[in-house]
């Protein structure tokens, strides 16, 4: 997944097999991406695949439900996988079951807890709906799926770090302000 809202497909077998010290190949020499389009999420999908919905965010705190079947075929050049604003990009894909719960985060350090059966499933092209209201100058930086009794590791960008258990984190419903995940200052600077 691209920042531009695209997806792209790439089988195993197709990429280089290199030694660990290698250089390794630019993805734009694998993939048709544009020269300034940069791949924000990589998602790994089994023959098989037991998830049901492709889920994605942007910066602006939108997020979308696909169901997987859309994603069945990948032309070479990509496909849209989201309908974007203009100054918008994508951050953040995952797979998902409708049973999951969806937390997002905010750079200056709010996080927004709802179940996926709260977003209605919505083709591979149109646009998202709000998950998180962000607060002026505030935007998403990360997209996660919340398996019950685990933990949420929050980074900011100097390097400070904090863990809390997810069911620390109220489940609201989608669109909310969220809560107070990181208290951010000068010191700490913005969740990463």
């Amino acid at each position: 997944f691209t920042d531009k809202g695209r997806v792209f497909q790439l089988r195993v077998y197709e990429l280089p097999d290199v030694g660990r010290t290698a250089k390794g190949e630019h993805i734009i020499n694998l993939i048709s991406i544009e020269q300034r389009e940069r791949v924000t999420a990589i998602v790994s999908v089994s023959k098989g695949v037991s998830r049901d919905f492709m889920i994605v965010a942007t910066r602006k705190g939108e997020v979308k439900k696909t169901v997987m079947d859309e994603f069945e075929v990948v032309r070479r050049q990509g496909l849209i996988a989201m309908d974007l604003e203009e100054d918008d990009m994508l951050i953040g894909a995952k797979l998902a079951h409708a049973d999951d719960d969806i937390l997002l985060i905010s750079a200056q350090g709010k996080a927004s807890r709802f179940k996926v059966k709260e977003l209605r499933s919505a083709s591979r092209t149109s646009g998202g709906v709000r998950g998180i209201r962000l607060s002026k100058g505030d935007q998403m930086v990360s997209l996660n799926l919340t398996p019950r009794d685990s933990e949420l590791l929050a980074v900011t960008e100097r390097g400070y770090g904090k863990r809390t258990p997810i069911d620390d984190y109220p489940l609201h419903n989608r669109g909310g302000n969220g809560v107070l995940t990181a208290k951010i200052t000068e010191k700490t600077g913005p969740v990463a």
